[in-house]
């Protein structure tokens, strides 16, 4: 740990991350994101074999840096449950400035995907069942909790929004109906390369590499005009899908992979938490239909998204569930 992070002060002396000049600054490939409000967390070290990863977390002080390790232990089994050890002391006085999240697994090790996986999608639903205290019907009715707010009924999609103490994060979600049973949207779903066609905040969306038939590395740039920024923002994220009862699911979030294209000065490099889709099949006066929540959560990085225009953008992304009901439809 001490030859780590003698290392990691070095490329933090010589990294534009911690800088005052600017927090738009594309980040170094140590990092790989652009986020400038949130925490920096790289699994340094992910054994399969000894069931455990370590996330080290870096934080900017003034114009230096100090790094400490929060590891996460698995517990053993599929539930995917993980305990957090303590960080190590750190000298640091205050926080000045940190940045995004990134996950880190060796590329080599389809194990380490895997159970990666296990933990976004329990992040993920995690996150989604409490937006709806336990209960997905609600979502349907207008309610919510968790620090998610009912914004608006619109194109029969109940919209809400989540803020953050970071003006750069946000969460959406959308609940809605389409009146197709649930292989024709789960089809569309899972397949990344289709989601410009519901999508139109979507510049590219491919799959970078297939690690399972269900787990995929996905490459996302995006058009942010939509969000009044002018940067496009890209992603790189993994993707895992999963059968929960009578629920598919289908949850994503930023992941660190070498292979993965590096941040450019084009794109402000965002990152994507925990977010997913959510489908139920359900039958209505003889009908097959499919329930659909989509929750997406994001960091878009500097600068943030005007306030007086946050409310006009909260509905896009919920509303990504009536553009794609209307291509299921016409």
């Amino acid at each position: 740990l001490l030859q780590e992070e003698a290392r990691l002060k070095t490329l933090a002396s010589t990294s534009t991350l911690c800088t005052d000049s600017s927090l738009s600054l594309s980040s170094g490939p140590t990092s790989g994101y652009n986020s400038s409000n949130t925490a920096t967390y790289t699994a340094s070290n992910f054994s399969s074999q000894e069931g455990q990863c370590n996330y080290q977390h870096t934080e900017c002080r003034g114009k230096g840096c100090y790094h400490s390790f929060i590891r996460f232990r698995w517990t053993g089994g599929s539930s995917g449950e993980f305990k957090i050890q303590p960080p190590l002391p750190s000298s640091g006085t205050s926080c000045r400035f940190t940045h995004g999240l990134t996950i880190s697994v060796n590329s080599s090790s389809t194990k380490g995907y895997q159970d990666l996986s296990k933990h976004i999608l329990a992040n993920a639903t995690t996150e989604v069942m409490a937006a709806c205290s336990q209960n997905l019907r609600n979502l349907y009715t207008c309610q919510a909790a968790a620090g998610w707010k009912y914004q608006c009924t619109e194109k029969e999609v109940q919209v809400y929004y989540k803020a953050f103490p970071s003006a750069t994060r946000h969460g959406f979600l959308g609940a809605g109906v389409i009146e197709r049973p649930l292989p024709f949207v789960w089809g569309l779903v899972r397949d990344p390369g289709k989601r410009h066609l519901y999508d139109s905040s979507i510049n590219k969306a491919q799959i970078h590499k297939k690690v399972t038939s269900h787990i995929h590395l996905v490459y996302i740039v995006t058009d942010t005009s939509l969000c009044y920024l002018k940067q496009p923002r890209d992603f790189c994220c993994i993707t895992a899908e999963a059968k929960e009862e009578n629920l598919s699911v289908l949850a994503f979030q930023s992941v660190y992979d070498a292979s993965m294209p590096q941040p450019c000065k084009e794109a402000v490099r965002g990152e994507i938490l925990a977010s997913a889709w959510i489908l139920e099949p359900d039958i209505v006066n003889g009908r097959e239909i499919t329930r659909v929540i989509y929750m997406a959560q994001v960091d878009l990085g500097a600068p943030a998204i005007p306030a007086r225009l946050l409310s006009s953008v909260a509905k896009q992304q919920p509303l990504v569930i009536a553009q794609l009901a209307h291509l299921l439809t016409a």
